[in-house]
């Protein structure tokens, strides 16, 4: 193609989709004259790539086209290049909205153009269909190429363009699903994913437990309210208790009456030896062994006595508990003082 020619081709391309661009319906935001403009010179540039072979290019000049000002040229012209670089499901949507537009005669002869693509088009994309279990897992999301499939479509087949895809499914409390399938053109492709339930984590063996019981209150009469008992809680001290004394005291009161008695004895055989008519005799003899007698009973009472003033003296608390420090209680009648 000559340079001239192409020089023409451009300006009647540039003609017809200024026509386009202004037999388009103005949205409800009217937009201005320069958006309209910038519009327009990207869409003559997609043009020239398309005409060029450059789909990819193209097709990313018809987006920001259409973004910046919606007219049916631009989208036809967005179809077009979307089927030339496989992306059939959104070309098959960008001819029927072009369809539905207004018909116009700066468009009219696109119109039927339109409706074989769309006619070729339905024949060619693929679809999934999804068969989910559990189907009302709460939560459940499921996701085609990474992108998420909103959960009122989940029981529709889900276009899709031909070649391979990947299908997740996932849900609180269960393990991620996940399967890899090739889309044939035109062909319904079953996916059946099956979510299993999370294996739920070892608990700890749960420790003896005590449970405070509250016990019953109880107050003494005319006093104040006793604060409740719990159970298991640490028994408190028993109240201070004065050292048995009574052992000791019997040790001293035996053997002071036990030194006594033997004294007694022994003057009783003193007196008896006094007595007797002869130093040597049965009388003497008897004397003797009762004055004896009377030592040995005064003895032992002394030795008592000597054992319980030792036990007073270095046995102060025989429990072996700690001695309370003195203290004082005003009773209501009576004044107790206690060491």
């Amino acid at each position: 193609m000559t340079p001239r020619r192409k020089r023409a081709l451009s300006v009647a391309l540039a003609l017809v989709t200024a026509a386009a661009l202004c037999a388009a319906p103005a949205p409800v935001a009217a937009q201005s004259a320069a958006d309209v403009a910038v519009a327009r010179e990207i869409f003559i540039e997609g043009s020239e790539l398309a005409r060029q072979g450059r789909w990819e290019q193209a097709r990313e000049r018809y987006e920001r086209s259409l973004a910046i000002k919606r007219a049916p040229i631009t989208l036809y012209s967005l179809g077009v290049a979307q089927q030339q670089t496989g992306q059939l499901v959104e070309a098959l949507e960008s001819f029927r909205a072009f369809l539905v537009e207004p018909s116009a005669p700066a468009t009219k002869a696109y119109e039927k153009l339109a409706r074989k693509a769309v006619q070729d088009l339905e024949h060619s994309v693929a679809a999934l269909e999804l068969r989910l279990s559990p189907a009302d897992a709460a939560g459940l999301e499921v996701k085609i190429d990474g992108v998420v499939v909103p959960a009122a479509a989940l029981d529709r087949p889900r276009p899709v363009n031909p070649g391979d895809h990947t299908v997740t499914a996932s849900a609180p409390g269960y393990r991620e699903a996940a399967r890899s399938v090739t889309a044939a053109p035109g062909s319904r492709v079953v996916v059946v994913l099956g979510l299993d339930r999370e294996a739920a984590p070892p608990q700890a063996p749960a420790g003896p437990r005590v449970s405070p019981t509250i016990a019953p209150a109880t107050a003494p009469a005319g006093g104040p309210l006793a604060r409740p008992a719990l159970r298991g809680a640490a028994p408190s001290a028993p109240p201070d208790e004065a050292p048995s004394r009574v052992m000791p005291i019997v040790l001293l009161a035996g053997g002071l009456t036990t030194v006594a008695a033997g004294v007694a004895i022994g003057l009783l055989g003193v007196a008896s030896a006094s007595d007797a008519p002869t130093r040597d005799g049965d009388a003497a003899d008897a004397a003797r062994a009762q004055a004896l007698a009377g030592d040995i009973v005064a003895g032992a009472g002394l030795l008592a006595a000597g054992a319980g003033v030792l036990v007073l003296v270095f046995d102060r608390d025989p429990a072996g508990a700690k001695q309370a420090p003195p203290r004082a209680a005003v009773g209501p009648l009576r004044l107790t003082v206690r060491f």
